[in-house]
């Protein structure tokens, strides 16, 4: 099992983890700070003192933008947090989510958590926005009751429990992975025992006096597999067993059902409000979370009925609001994943390449890089994935040639590809409005609209033009002289950034 530690370690290792020793309180200053980090590419931060007993690290699972430059690849603490590698390909990390989705075995229970003192909710120090320091929770696991124990097929989003669901998991099923749901969860801490959550809806209302346990630090797996679960699939694992798919998970038993053992922090709750969507139950306060977008939410009230931390916990946050904080980029990542696996299944091949939801943007564009399979394929993709996902509004189909989440080069083939009058498609205006965007206040519907950005299959070679590459510009043996001699002309960055990629986004006819 890899836990949070170690993770942050590896962070360390490959410097990608700077640590703050100054005091950064955990009012507002904190998050600003990690924040900042995520909006000039920084390294993940760790603060070491903000007042509080617990040390934050912002920028774990985030990573730099493909626009600027850089020496990391944004999806590099990801792979990294689950084993592929600091320096893993995009393709590498997306199979790694694909291949879990189906789940791996039960996790492995034990005795108790690692979370073993006992602590104050408000003295953690969680870190805090807005004018009333009101100290939010941001990449926490939530467990819930599942709605019938030891039912495998009862972890549906679309399911009605009624009131079969039990407030409190039997002894004996309380680290059965059948028993629980893990759902990510943001939430804010009111007054000192109070907590409002935000969670996915889970197809009925949580009933009063249900207990929930929210763990915080916990190993990446865990959190990854949470996020995983509720995007819009009906058939694949529950959260458990994908965590354990995707980084060996242990759990230990609550009165809610099984929790990540290694986790640093764990809130035990009882609900006291609303879990209906749409419920009037006031949710947690400073902004939503990317997942939301992506899914039906239901908010909470609940009221704290013990904490256990580590000795000297870590809790990682989301700098919400950042451009390039970790959820924007856990979900970018996941949601890819999904719509990888399932472009690929529809129509009996494998037409795509590679795809992506630049976080960069918003998540409001989707990126393919795609065969056309015949005449008119690029419109049945487009809309295909619209279909799939009303995350983003946009879709741009490109060529499989274009290299992985190089934006760059997807820029320059609209540029060069997409004609405005011809290979620019727009739907309905009445079509629903994407999750993901925000143009208006208020919701209004808006279009959907794709871009052809890959050469028509039926033209000729001869109406091309012609890619102008550091391979078709110089001779053989000048760029292997070239190549052979990189580092010793003084560039210590990777491969990737070598001269084989230098010019390889210039066109010409």
């Amino acid at each position: 099992m890899s836990d949070l530690r170690a993770h942050l370690d590896r962070l360390a290792a490959a410097g990608d983890l700077a640590t703050v020793d100054e005091q950064t309180h955990w009012a507002d200053v904190a998050a600003a700070v990690a924040g900042e980090a995520a909006r000039t590419n920084g390294p993940a931060v760790r603060l070491s003192d903000t007042g509080g007993r617990a040390t934050l690290v912002g920028g774990a699972f985030g990573g730099p933008d493909r626009l600027a430059v850089r020496s990391r690849e944004p999806w590099g603490r990801i792979g990294s947090a689950l084993g592929v590698g600091h320096d893993a390909a995009y393709l590498d990390v997306l199979d790694t989510f694909v291949a879990a989705r189906h789940g791996g075995s039960d996790p492995d229970p034990v005795d108790r958590p690692a979370a073993t003192v006992d602590a104050d909710l408000r003295g953690l120090g969680l870190p805090a926005v807005g004018a009333a320091d009101v100290p939010i929770i941001t990449l926490g696991v939530a467990a819930v009751p599942a709605a019938r124990v030891g039912d495998a097929n009862d972890d549906s989003p679309d399911n009605d429990p009624g009131d079969s669901r039990p407030t409190v998991v039997p002894e004996g099923d309380r680290t059965s992975p059948d028993a629980v749901r893990w759902v990510p969860v943001r939430g804010s801490v009111h007054g000192s025992d109070g907590v409002r959550l935000s969670i996915p809806a889970l197809g009925g209302a949580i009933p009063d006096g249900t207990r929930v346990a929210i763990a915080l630090g916990t190993p990446p797996a865990a959190l990854f597999g949470a996020t995983m679960r509720w995007l819009g699939e009906s058939h694949v694992a529950n959260a458990p067993r994908i965590a354990d798919a995707l980084g060996s998970v242990e759990v230990a038993p609550t009165p809610a059902g099984a929790v990540p053992a290694g986790s640093e922090v764990l809130v035990e709750a009882t609900v006291s409000g609303p879990s209906q969507p749409g419920a009037p139950a006031a949710g947690p306060s400073g902004p939503a979370a990317p997942w939301e977008s992506a899914v039906p939410t239901a908010t909470l009230r609940a009221r704290v009925d013990g904490v256990r931390s580590r000795k000297q916990p870590i809790v990682p946050f989301s700098p919400i609001g950042a451009p390039m904080a970790d959820g924007r980029h856990l979900l970018s990542i996941a949601e890819s994943a999904r719509l990888y696996a399932r472009v690929n299944n529809y129509w009996g091949v494998s037409p795509a390449e590679w795809l992506a939801l630049p976080p960069e943007a918003g998540l409001g564009i989707c990126l393919v890089a795609s065969d056309v399979l015949y005449a008119g394929f690029e419109w049945q993709l487009a809309n295909t994935l619209f279909s799939f996902s009303r995350l983003f509004d946009k879709v741009v189909v490109l060529d499989t040639e274009t290299p992985p989440m190089d934006l760059g080069h997807a820029f320059d083939d609209i540029w060069v590809k997409a004609h405005p009058a011809n290979d620019w498609e727009f739907s309905d205006p009445e079509a629903p409005a994407a999750r993901a965007p925000h143009y208006r206040r208020d919701g209004a519907t808006g279009s959907n609209m794709y871009v052809d950005a890959a050469w028509d299959p039926r033209w000729d070679e001869e109406y091309i033009a012609p890619r102008v590459t550091f391979e078709a510009t110089y001779p053989e043996e000048i760029r292997e002289a070239v190549r052979a001699d990189w580092t010793a002309l003084g560039f210590d960055h990777g491969p990737e950034y070598g001269p084989e990629r230098g010019g390889d986004t210039d066109r010409g006819s």
